[in-house]
């Protein structure tokens, strides 16, 4: 199923002219959308959509997961936080749907499908009723209806953006599909998975969790912008998107890791009298990272407000002198890894295992490189 691109449309010819003369804008948008595309791609598919609707997020948010705009829309697919609701996005203290690149990209071609449904099969229709609503786009059919105008997209009375919205999909759509023949130099998106989506069960403490995978925490952060805090949520399991290098080192450490050890803080609930800087020098930690774990722009709390402090987690233990340690009955990598602030990864490697189930009690197992 394709859209119809009318190439020499004035709006259309404006906006692939603009795309022309800003290659540095195209480069960077491939960029963003590396890690995203492919599995907008598959959800297109699944669902026989228009697969033109995959460049969508560079006309919302140029592809950035965390875009804010002035209107109040998030993320990717630039969804309100009502229409966001309305096809099954959850918002609470520890976590916003629209930012979530799985969940927002389901909703988002929900909401399409349905306006596709509402303009009896018209895409362009649909297309522009995603930028300024079903209503205003149904308002502007019904007027030309009765003066005995076209009802079509381009003969439509809409505000200037939505006029321009759907060219520019049209034209970045036709610049891809030909760029030699308008001599832009795009970077290729590869044709395959670029994350994974790895479900965990319970709250976890998303730096713990990059840290045993060996991943950069920010690039864990950068691909799960939807969680407010440095954790997921204590009352719903988490789908997290995970680079498929790390993947599998994230899955075992996910998977057996003990409830308790998940946590690299508590929670405290703020009395009278209390202020980040109280609250940081009784557990020990400093204002900043206070702030940083409950996601807070400045130095106000309110009293009965839960704040997640940063403790230092019991299990952690000194390396042993020589690096080595003796596995016991019960345990498991992913706590062993916790336990001396390892990765998975690294443990694997020093091991020369294949993989978790290699482990057994009574195996000398190094947990250090660095020591002796």
């Amino acid at each position: 199923m394709e859209l119809d691109i009318p190439l020499d449309h004035p709006r259309v010819v404006a906006q692939r002219n603009w795309y022309l003369k800003h290659p540095a804008y195209m480069r960077s948008v491939s960029e963003r959308a590396r890690p995203f595309l492919y599995l907008i791609k598959e959800e297109i598919e699944k669902r026989n959509m228009p697969m033109e609707l995959v460049l969508l997020p560079v006309i919302e948010s140029t592809f950035d997961p965390k875009a804010y705009s002035r209107g109040h829309a998030a993320g990717l697919w630039q969804m309100l936080q009502g229409t966001g609701k309305n096809f099954g996005l959850h918002y609470d203290s520890w976590y916003d749907g629209r930012y979530d690149v799985i969940a927002s990209t389901n909703a988002a071609l929900d909401y399409l499908e349905y306006l596709h449904g509402f303009f009896d099969g018209n895409w362009m229709h649909a297309l522009a009723a995603y930028n300024s609503g079903e209503g205003r786009v149904q308002r502007a059919v019904k007027a030309n209806r009765r003066q005995g105008k076209s009802t079509d997209y381009w003969a439509l009375s809409l505000p200037k953006e939505t006029q321009n919205y759907v060219p520019k999909l049209l034209a970045l759509v036709d610049i891809l599909k030909h760029p030699t023949h308008y001599g832009m130099d795009v970077p290729e998106v590869p044709n395959r998975p670029q994350v994974v989506v790895i479900a965990v069960e319970g709250q976890v403490d998303l730096n713990m969790a990059a840290d045993l995978a060996g991943m950069n925490r920010s690039q864990l952060k950068q691909l799960n912008p939807a969680f407010k805090r440095t954790a997921t949520s204590p009352a719903r399991n988490a789908k997290l998107l995970v680079p498929v290098n790390h993947a599998q080192s994230f899955e075992l450490a996910m998977a057996d890791l003990p409830q308790q050890d998940r946590k690299e803080y508590q929670r405290y609930q703020v009395r009278g009298g209390d202020s980040l800087g109280v609250i940081a020098s009784r557990y020990g930690t400093s204002v900043s990272a206070l702030r940083q774990a409950n996601n807070l722009r400045g130095n106000t709390i309110r009293v009965g407000q839960t704040l997640m402090v940063p403790t230092a987690v019991s299990s952690r233990q000194p390396v042993p002198s020589d690096g080595v340690y003796l596995v016991q009955a019960g345990d498991s990598l992913s706590a062993i890894a916790s336990r001396f602030s390892v990765s998975i990864t690294d443990l694997l490697r020093w091991n020369q295992l294949a993989d978790k189930h290699s482990l057994r009690a009574g195996q000398r197992l190094i947990v250090s490189v660095n020591s002796g």
